[in-house]
């Protein structure tokens, strides 16, 4: 007895955009048909034999497109499109599937690839972007920060038109940022300030302007990339700043009263005693006479001053009114960022260690996270979580003890002065 053949269906692929698909059938008597099935009518499975595989294809386009259109029966309709139009519209449905609809793409397209009225490449859009913050006044190492990420984007994306940057090339760039050591991932901070860099120049390319024939593009590609939480950043940053120790300050000033004849002398007084910023040094740099007042042991540093946009005071202790007293002016001597690169290496000093320096034995010394923050220009939560209890109460008294020798260029902590006659302190061997 014969056993009846084992009959199997053949399935659309799981990631087709369509479940209908032709097959060939022989019978019995050797005639070739071809089969198209895969859709269902009242809860059954359906399929139809044709004999021409024309047909059948035709028979299976006309099905899947019905399906894509949740099984609404194609329609004899009034519509301006073309032949040629129609087609195009059926066979994009027909890709599309159920991922995207034709609107989703057609917006997606139009952000990312219609070129805008002006078109100018990246690197000519830097060049602008760069000039128009200058105007701006902000400080230089600000600058210097905006040029460098600038041009590493440029070198990673082979300057392409402004508006053909996407969010995908600048998240393979973030992702391609490396540590000093050129192995391991940048942190999340480092991250972040790319991406704010990024987001602040594509930002401005969409920014409607006469004079530079912008919008350069139509939507900023950084807006979708993710930016850390200030709760994430410092998940990773488990160290607490760097600071240097009484000892190294001592020694510190003492080379630099001899240096050069002391033209350092103010500047790292303000960074180490004051805890001002680089910065705000340098653009108080020619308004000493104005802006600090020993008479009443305040500096003041205004608005257009502070970093923060914020006009703050910063009390004068004992010992730093006894350096600017010795320290010669200007603040910023000649040839400044050639004599700090000097200093900076010779005493291994870390980026802002002075100011940590600063905040960390006022926190010490006087136990007030809140007078830190208000002398530092910080948040009180800021001085909370990264300078509180760094080092002991006696450590701060040192460090804020360290003066000029009363008679020769120095320095010695005051404690072990002897003091031989009224207003003239000398430093013992």
């Amino acid at each position: 007895m014969s056993r009846k053949a084992k009959r199997t269906r053949v399935t659309a692929d799981e990631h087709a955009a369509s479940t209908i698909t032709i097959r060939p059938h022989v019978d019995a008597r050797g005639y070739t048909s071809h089969l198209v099935q895969g859709w269902k009518e009242d809860g059954k499975w359906q399929r139809k034999q044709f004999k021409d595989l024309l047909k059948a294809e035709a028979f299976a386009a006309l099905k899947r497109v019905e399906l894509k259109n949740e099984g609404r029966k194609q329609r004899l309709m009034l519509c301006p499109l073309s032949d040629d139009q129609l087609d195009q519209a059926v066979k994009a449905f027909d890709r599309l599937g159920s991922t995207y609809t034709l609107t989703e793409a057609l917006d997606f397209f139009l952000r990312h690839h219609r070129p805008p009225e002006f078109t100018i490449s990246l690197r000519e859009a830097m060049d602008l972007y760069r000039d128009d913050r200058e105007r701006d006044a902000i400080r230089e190492r600000s600058l210097k920060g905006i040029k460098s990420v600038l041009d590493q984007f440029l070198r990673e994306t082979d300057n392409p038109f402004t508006h053909e940057v996407t969010a995908q090339s600048v998240e393979k760039f973030l992702r391609g940022l490396r540590a000093k050591d050129g192995t391991n991932k940048a942190t999340r901070k480092t991250w972040n300030n790319y991406r704010n860099i990024l987001h602040s120049f594509f930002e401005w390319t969409t920014v409607a302007d006469v004079a530079s024939n912008r919008p350069f593009a139509f939507e900023n590609p950084v807006t979708p990339i993710r930016k850390f939480s200030a709760r994430q950043v410092r998940e990773e940053q488990e160290a607490k700043p760097a600071t240097t120790s009484p000892k190294e300050v001592l020694r510190l000033f003492r080379v630099l009263s001899r240096w050069k004849g002391g033209v350092m002398l103010r500047y790292y007084a303000l960074l180490y005693f004051a805890g001002i910023r680089p910065g705000e040094i340098e653009r108080m740099n020619g308004q000493e006479e104005k802006l600090i007042n020993l008479k009443t042991n305040t500096i003041t540093i205004p608005a257009k001053v502070s970093k923060t946009g914020h006009e703050r005071h910063v009390t004068i202790s004992e010992n730093l009114s006894a350096w600017l007293k010795v320290a010669p002016l200007p603040t910023i001597p000649t040839n400044f960022d050639r004599l700090a690169k000097q200093v900076r290496k010779h005493f291994k000093l870390d980026h802002d260690e002075a100011r940590h320096s600063f905040i960390s034995y006022h926190v010490a010394l006087h136990r007030s996270v809140g007078d830190a923050a208000l002398q530092a220009g910080n948040s009180e939560s800021i001085v909370r979580r990264h300078y509180l209890n760094v080092h002991p109460r006696e450590e701060g008294e040192t460090f804020f003890s360290v003066i000029p020798h009363g008679v020769r260029a120095g320095a010695v902590i005051a404690e072990s002065i002897p003091v031989k006659q009224p207003g003239v302190i000398e430093m013992t061997a």
